[in-house]
């Protein structure tokens, strides 16, 4: 579809002017925050159940995938039809916390100075609210190209949601998506990839007092982590995806100051990049494990995994979303990749469709007390997601 990209010039004297209701996307936001979807546990029926009922209140059908619990929606501007395009967010949060450390109440979607506060507020019920608005306008505007938006369960905790969208052939064909998450309207192309495994070391318990008895399971780890921290693993280098993390999530072993520990755990959280894959480094972990000669009582075990995704700069759909947040912000948006995990890791390589992220709000928000959003750009993302959706009809 290259000869018929949009330009700048063509969204500020064609799209810009929508007819978006300002009211009906905080009512909604609102109305989203309001209903807890902490994950864990994950309580993503009730807050699926507010989308689904505003949306088809404006007549937009909606297919449902997965458990009636921790169901995944996807909404259609053409009664379930698909098109060349999805807009994707997720309906769970991470958990409040503690609630001292709020000055807001975290379900109240206290509004000051234009910010509104609240859990979920740009991570990412906001931009939920934006894609639903957007798509709500773009069905009414009877456009012959399809529109789907996703709204997926169990984003915070591994994409488990995405994975049965992928598994289910309900976005065969999409070749293009929008990740809402938050990104202060700039655009991503990609993301950092994941990867967690676990240190586990067998050691020989013993009375503290005779330590040589014994073999200390947690000297044994903390040796472990030395070798494996201690220098890169191979990768290819790209400038968006720049150059793998590695950080020592947890670690815990013994039962007793004066006990000698026979076993010890630690857990690490790499952030992977082109040319890498968790399998391939699996076995060189372990394999510098064996050289070091720790390999009796030590090895690294996989828990989760993710790769990197990353789309090509001159695709058709980072000149679209680049066109459309420039027309409607006046400013060129900067290309950059994401170091934390979306939903596009696991749609993009298993489905096909290749992605920006783009959204209202900051990222350095989420996850934190006080999570807020600035409604201004809030609003200009509906404008942003429906020049994006109208350059595809």
């Amino acid at each position: 579809m290259n000869q018929n990209l949009i330009s700048v010039e063509d969204f500020r004297s064609e799209w810009v002017n929508t007819l978006m209701n300002q009211a009906r996307v905080l009512s909604l936001l609102k109305e989203l925050i309001a209903t807890n979807s902490e994950n864990p546990p994950g309580h993503e029926a009730e807050v699926a159940k507010v989308l689904r009922d505003h949306m088809e209140a404006h007549g937009i059908s909606c297919v449902s995938i997965g458990s009636n619990e921790r169901p995944n929606l996807i909404f259609s501007s053409h009664d379930g039809e698909r098109g060349s395009l999805v807009m994707h967010g997720h309906m769970d949060t991470v958990p409040v916390g503690n609630l001292e450390n709020w000055s807001y109440n975290p379900f109240s979607s206290e509004i000051k100075n234009g910010l509104l506060y609240g859990r979920g507020s740009c991570d990412m019920k906001g931009p939920v609210a934006a894609i639903a608005e957007a798509l709500i306008i773009y069905t009414e505007e009877r456009h012959k190209h399809p529109l789907l938006v996703l709204n997926t369960s169990d984003e915070e905790s591994g994409c488990s949601g995405a994975e049965e969208v992928a598994k289910s052939n309900e976005l065969k064909g999409v070749k293009y998506g929008v990740c809402a998450e938050p990104t202060n309207l700039q655009i991503l192309v990609g993301e950092k990839g994941l990867f967690w495994s676990r240190v586990i070391a067998n050691g020989k318990s013993a009375h503290g007092s005779r330590p040589e008895e014994g073999v200390n399971a947690i000297s044994l780890c903390m040796d472990a982590i030395r070798i494996l921290t201690s220098n890169q693993y191979p990768y290819e280098t790209d400038k968006h995806l720049g150059f793998p993390t590695m950080n020592i999530g947890t670690i815990k072993g013994g039962i007793k100051v004066n006990v000698v520990p026979d076993n010890c755990e630690a857990q690490l959280d790499m952030r992977i990049v082109k040319g890498q894959t968790p399998e391939a480094l699996i076995d060189l972990m372990n394999e510098r494990l064996y050289v070091a000669g720790l390999s009796d009582r030590v090895n690294v075990q996989y828990i989760h995994g993710k790769p990197a995704v990353l789309t090509p700069e001159d695709s058709d759909i980072v000149k679209i979303a680049a066109n459309a947040v420039e027309s409607v912000t006046g400013t060129r948006p900067e290309l950059g990749v994401a170091t934390y995990g979306t939903d596009c890791s696991v749609l993009q390589p298993k489905n096909g469709i290749l992605h920006v992220i783009c959204g209202p709000g900051s990222i350095e928000q989420a996850h934190q007390p006080d999570e807020f959003i600035h409604l201004d750009q809030l609003y200009q993302s509906v404008d942003i997601y429906l020049a994006i959706a109208r350059s595809f009809d």
